[in-house]
């Protein structure tokens, strides 16, 4: 975890693209503050007191001298508006540029991180971090960067004034009440400070609960009907957006409470300073001086306390935000990458381990595997074969144990350079919302017309493809819904045969395809077989009948290795496995 300091250089770097503008808000924050605090109190006691001192004591003044020193009342309003728009808009453009940069900052490295990152984050919460925790953000920075300059600014200009008053009139006595009930101007927002703070960050996970959920059971409607979870779903759904609005509730009181409380201080400040000036026979003119001054010292550390609860508000998200930013990856890249244009795909597997959490799932794997080797992973479910393909992949690192390629360590490669060596078609393949034709190009996007269309013949997609309406140009609808599960496998191959890799990982890449598309992809995986690495995690033995080794697994741990004729004789484990599901097709 990245130490504070290095959080907050991590901001100041987002703040340094709009640090001029930075400059500019905090200049007219000044001229802002200096009009409002100091200026009002000045106007009200040395110019429009004065004027009436002065015909009190039979001196007079001409139309045109009282008209303009009326005007400077609202030339002081005017300059405050200007210069209070301008403080709060060149602000809020700091605060979004730097927002704006930590959703791309954020975007961004998730797609640098490795596959436990999305073990430990689900999407739903992801999603939350990403767009509501990063909005509520926004809304509180916009109206904090509007106040946090102009306000304090207020204060310390009204404060000088009030201490000037106050020493020149002899009245300290107004000083020592402002001075008195500062502290307690805080009290509220330090009362519930830290309960505050538990609660803001209670409300984001559970609205990151709320949306996972949503999440599940949008992409389940099937499962959900089928196996009538209607209820249930609702009865969960509720819970949390029960407990959503309970803590929403909790984050409200304390917002609420804090207003009256600093309305009822200012009210109670205003009214001993009244019956001090009524005792000490103060003038009505200088206490209503003081009452001004008081008024604007008063109102903007309301504004301040508000700004505090606010901030504090935020620190939960932020929190939440920097838990994505200082991730650190368990799939590091090299520091010094060896640099590699293509690769053999020769595997060498030493003392491999690996562990989901404390779950051991491979342990003392050594093997090797020369390059252009079709390697079929057999064995029960959790034995491991799909572990053993993602460490292939590098989607993992393993914990024990190394992994070399071509007699390079996999951590020693830029995982850019790696991942351009492999091709993957997965038992349920995502396709993106667009054409079939651009699903397609995105394994190879400088690719031609020709060499998409030929990749799709390969894969024995091209027929169907045309005989759609739209042919190429058919939008294929969220994760490929409109295409059958079949069609969805074979546009997954077609996207391996135009990337051409070196090393293909194959998840039971036939399972969904009628017996015909089968017997014409394994003719096309056959010839892709001839000259490459490829591991294909064999659910059934029939789409392994020509790889030239199968591997199999049992508990986490390799036990075989060879081709079948040999494993059938040599392996029992093999052969029970092979005529168990033999037995059960017929």
């Amino acid at each position: 975890m990245k130490s504070k300091l290095a959080r907050y250089t991590r901001y100041l770097r987002y703040l340094k693209e709009s640090l001029g503008t930075f400059i500019v808000a905090i200049f007219f924050g000044i001229l802002y503050g200096a009009s409002s605090g100091f200026g009002m109190p000045v106007i009200f006691d040395k110019v429009l007191r004065q004027i009436f001192l002065a015909k009190d004591a039979g001196e007079e003044y001409s139309v045109w001298a009282i008209l303009g020193i009326a005007s400077m009342l609202p030339a002081i309003f005017l300059l405050r508006a200007i210069t209070g728009y301008l403080s709060g808009y060149f602000m809020s453009v700091v605060s979004l540029t730097v927002l704006r940069k930590i959703k791309q900052d954020i975007f961004s490295r998730i797609q640098d991180y490795p596959m436990p990152f999305f073990d430990k984050f689900t999407k739903g919460d992801l999603f939350v971090r990403l767009s509501s925790d990063t909005a509520s953000i926004q809304a509180i920075l916009l109206a904090f960067s509007s106040e946090i300059f102009r306000q304090p600014l207020q204060v310390i200009g009204a404060l000088a004034f009030l201490i000037y008053i106050s020493i020149t009139k002899g009245e300290v006595v107004s000083l020592f009440v402002f001075l008195l009930a500062t502290p307690f101007c805080i009290l509220p927002v330090q009362l519930v400070r830290k309960r505050f703070k538990r609660n803001a960050r209670l409300a984001q996970e559970g609205l990151s609960d709320i949306t996972q959920i949503f999440n599940e059971n949008l992409g389940a409607a099937h499962e959900v009907r089928l196996f009538g979870l209607q209820e249930s779903q609702k009865s969960k759904f509720e819970k949390l957006n029960l407990l959503f609005q309970r803590l929403s509730l909790g984050i409200t009181r304390y917002e609420l409470v804090q207003q009256p409380f600093m309305e009822i201080l200012a009210a109670i400040m205003v009214s001993i300073t009244f019956v001090y000036a009524y005792i000490a026979g103060i003038d009505f003119a200088t206490f209503s001086a003081i009452g001004i001054a008081l008024y604007f010292t008063i109102d903007p550390i309301k504004r301040v306390v508000r700004m505090l609860s606010d901030f504090i508000k935020t620190t939960p998200l932020f929190d939440r935000i920097n838990e994505i930013l200082d991730y650190e990856s368990t799939v590091p890249e090299p520091k010094n990458p060896v640099k590699i244009d293509t690769l053999k795909g020769e595997f060498t597997f030493k003392d491999a381990e690996f562990a989901y959490e404390d779950k051991v799932v491979l342990s003392d794997v050594s093997i090797t595997i020369p390059a252009g080797t079709s390697c079929a992973l057999v064995g029960e479910s959790g034995a491991g074969k799909s572990t053993f393909a993602k460490l292939a992949m590098r989607l993992y690192d393993t914990q024990k144990g190394s992994i070399e390629v071509d007699g390079i360590s996999v951590k020693d490669i830029a995982t850019r350079d790696y991942y351009a060596n492999i091709g993957s078609v997965p038992q349920y393949p995502v396709l993106f919302n667009d054409t079939i034709y651009n699903n397609i190009l995105l394994a190879k996007p400088n690719a031609t017309k020709e060499e998409v269309e030929t990749a799709a013949k390969l894969a024995y997609a091209d027929e169907f493809i045309k005989e759609l309406e739209d042919g190429y140009d058919t939008i294929v609808g969220e994760r490929g819904d409109k295409l059958s599960g079949g069609q969805k496998q074979r546009i997954a191959l077609a996207r391996v045969f135009l990337k051409n890799p070196s090393i293909v990982v194959l998840d039971e890449a036939t399972s969904a395809l009628d017996v015909n598309s089968e017997l014409f992809i394994q003719k096309a995986l056959d010839n892709i077989m001839q000259e490459k690495t490829v591991f294909i995690i064999a659910h059934r033995f029939t789409t392994i009948r020509n790889v030239k080794k199968i591997i199999v697994f049992k508990e986490g741990k390799i036990i075989a290795f060879g081709s079948h004729a040999e494993l059938y004789e040599t392996c029992p484990h093999y052969k029970m496995l092979y005529d168990r599901q033999s037995m059960s097709q017929q």
